[in-house]
């Protein structure tokens, strides 16, 4: 067995090494003390190709897969933990959209992903009253003519009150976990707020949040 690393993983491992050093690590605590990653730095995290690493090229990903990734998110961390948090739920946003979303929906959102045109993607599946146990989830969508509309809280949503697109889980039946449906949902969209992000005891560049949904408008397309 070969375990030594391809042309491709060593060439993203060095890449992401010397970013981490030369743009994270300088001021990672100017950002912890700031509460705040900029977009700047998002953008730069795009052109390094790091916020899709095991995405396709056509889509705006690095194509270089997942032991690629996992290097990088962890030359990353040594950088700045907090910049790690968001790269990596936003590679996971993008996985997700392309194993489960259809061709429009990767052509919406993975380039926004991938680039930094969107601040990043939020994983929007806990609740209050469910964390581990997702299927308990109680958000509902109600459908509505061509449209769904979701009602309902969300808690510890990391990048939620920054993220171009959030995937969203609902009930929209009441047959336990299979009754429950997910959801794009636009970061701008109507009667969708954010709470402050939690104070907690380090990462707080990377802002962590409850989500609130009054009568938010899904296409039916977002489905």
């Amino acid at each position: 067995m070969n375990l030594s690393l391809s042309e491709s993983q060593t060439l993203l491992l060095e890449s992401t090494q010397r970013f981490s050093a030369e743009r994270l690590a300088p001021f990672a605590k100017e950002r912890e003390n700031n509460h705040a990653i900029s977009h700047d730095t998002i953008r730069e995290m795009g052109n390094q190709g790091l916020l899709a690493v095991n995405l396709p090229g056509e889509l705006g990903g690095s194509e270089a897969g997942v032991v690629a990734y996992a290097l990088a998110v962890r030359e990353v961390a040594k950088g700045d933990a907090s910049v790690a948090v968001t790269m990596a739920v936003t590679n996971m946003v993008g996985e997700v959209l392309l194993k489960f979303g259809t061709p429009d929906q990767h052509r919406e959102h993975i380039p926004k992903l991938a680039s930094g045109e969107y601040f990043g993607g939020a994983f929007g599946l806990s609740e209050p009253g469910a964390g581990s146990d997702a299927g308990a989830l109680q958000a509902k969508a109600v459908q509505d003519g061509d449209d769904w509309v979701i009602n309902g809280q969300k808690q510890w949503i990391t990048t939620g009150d920054q993220a171009g697109v959030i995937v969203v889980w609902a009930r929209t039946s009441d047959d336990g976990a299979k009754g429950i449906t997910c959801f794009l949902v636009r970061g701008d969209a109507e009667g969708l707020t954010a709470g402050k992000p939690e104070e907690k005891m380090g990462l707080n560049a990377s802002h962590t949040v409850s989500l609130i949904f009054e009568n938010v408008r899904v296409p039916k397309e977002n489905q």
